[in-house]
């Protein structure tokens, strides 16, 4: 019997598969010990300052500016980087004050040539004797290039003080998000990406205040579900509604968005109908003069929106 008979015989690896996990391992380990020798080279400070000029040049082109009451890094614990209560400040200032951002690397993703990493991000929404309420947003991900594999999880996320509404529209309110989104795919080919988005609001309040140039009462919804699917660059809605029937507001949207390379030019095929509560429509008697047309005979305003992103459409539907 050969020595390679005797060893698969006996149950025991070949020498080669020994010598492949050897290396391996070996690997593995010259790895750890480079980056940690890296790093315990440099002083903790400065390290942390080098951390967050990168955290702060991902923030620059959208205009937000981060500050902070302090910054830990433990190396013992995977390399995570801490920041204690930091402040973002938004183009509009509005200042949005979190409890802490958790950084941690994905050392093991840059075996495969990618940049992974873990963002967990926390605010403080209620406080009282008996306990602290948390909302939380936790990011995963990946990079290669412009491929990307990403998650995100938000959980009771106050749209107010995370500074969402103000963002996005200069809007002033409350209301709690939670649920998560995933996409994967090249970013310089929307046409590629895949994934979903599937979330839940509830209790949603609206200051008064001002759209573009509509002025606004106050609008309260109860509830909110968005649910779509993203394959191949094709957005489809299976479900998006915003408010209900009794609410100030209560919108709902059907049809599919097809994803160009250039956002812009994507194509709209969807359906959305809108309706008011008496109490906002006593308040915004413009109303009806400039939706007339597409007033159904149940209060409802239903337009068609097609188009694209930057030359849509907005077409009254033909009343029922």
């Amino acid at each position: 019997m050969n020595p390679g008979e005797q060893n698969l015989s006996t149950g025991e690896m070949p020498s080669k598969s020994f010598s492949l996990l050897s290396k391996i391992g070996l690997t593995f380990s010259f790895l750890g010990l480079l980056i940690l020798f890296t790093l315990l080279k440099l002083p903790q400070a400065k390290i942390t300052s080098l951390i967050q000029g990168v955290v702060q040049s991902q923030l620059d082109p959208l205009g937000i500016y981060i500050t902070d009451h302090g910054r830990e890094l433990s190396i013992w614990k995977g390399f995570e980087y801490r920041l204690i209560q930091p402040t973002l400040e938004l183009p509009d200032m509005t200042r949005i004050e979190l409890e802490e951002i958790v950084v941690s690397p994905k050392l093991l993703s840059l075996l495969t040539g990618k940049a992974g990493a873990s963002v967990e991000i926390t605010q403080v929404v209620n406080t009282s004797p008996s306990k602290t309420d948390l909302a939380k947003i936790n990011l995963e991900g990946t990079v290669r290039g412009d491929l990307i594999n990403a998650t995100v999880d938000l959980q009771s996320v106050d749209l107010g003080k995370f500074g969402v509404l103000a963002f996005a529209a200069g809007l002033r309110g409350t209301g709690t998000l939670n649920g998560n989104i995933h996409v994967e795919g090249h970013l310089a080919d929307l046409a590629s990406l895949t994934g979903n988005v599937n979330l839940k609001l509830a209790k949603l309040r609206i200051e008064e205040g001002k759209v573009f140039f509509l002025s606004i009462p106050d609008i309260n919804v109860t509830e909110g579900t968005i649910d779509a699917r993203v394959e191949n660059g094709k957005v489809t809605i299976k479900q998006f509604q915003i408010g209900k029937p009794f609410d100030d507001l209560d919108i709902g949207v059907t049809g599919d968005l097809t994803l160009n390379r250039n956002l812009n030019s994507s194509m709209m095929n969807l359906r959305a109908s809108i309706g008011f509560s008496d109490k906002v429509k006593q308040k915004m008697s413009m109303l009806d003069a400039v939706m007339m047309d597409a007033k159904q005979p149940n209060g409802k305003y239903v337009y068609k929106l097609t188009g694209t992103l930057q030359n849509r459409m907005a077409v009254p539907e033909s009343k029922k």
